[in-house]
């Protein structure tokens, strides 16, 4: 008999935000308006649930961001260093888009590198995640006791 790999509070909440990510990910790149509908107006992006401005490489970007959690949570070390790694990377997000969002007199929408398309729920999902997720891997020991 086998005994059951124990899962920490940080393991647990990478796989959590791993998985929205993925969901996220999926959602974006399947074809139905009615999920993400085109947007000509702005930067000629889709916006996923009418919200979040995406196109394909944001779309996979996601994608990336939730299957690496999802390897990373299997153990406590590898998630504590995604959750730093992760977190620090989507918080410069927030804060590259802003700062280009200010120099640019703050649009509705901007494409952050002639790539990504970005807009305001965008950046509340990068700072709350990147908040989260950085969060996960700074955790003190005592919260990530495996259960």
């Amino acid at each position: 008999m086998t005994q059951m790999q124990k899962t920490s509070f940080a393991q647990y909440g990478v796989r959590l935000v791993a998985v929205v990510y993925i969901g996220l990910g999926v959602l974006g790149l399947l074809p139905f308006d009615f999920l993400s509908p085109h947007h000509p107006e702005g930067v000629g992006a889709r916006y996923l649930f009418n919200l979040v401005a995406v196109n394909t490489a944001h779309n996979l970007i996601h994608l990336a961001i939730g299957v690496s959690g999802l390897w990373a949570a299997q153990s406590l070390q590898r998630a504590r260093l995604w959750g730093k790694l992760t977190g620090v990377v989507l918080l410069l997000l927030f804060s590259a888009g802003l700062g280009q969002a200010a120099l640019e007199g703050f649009p509705k929408d901007q494409i952050l590198l002639r790539l990504l398309p970005l807009n305001s729920p965008g950046h509340i999902l990068h700072l709350i995640s990147g908040g989260l997720v950085l969060y996960l891997g700074i955790t003190p020991p005592h919260l990530n006791r495996p259960n």
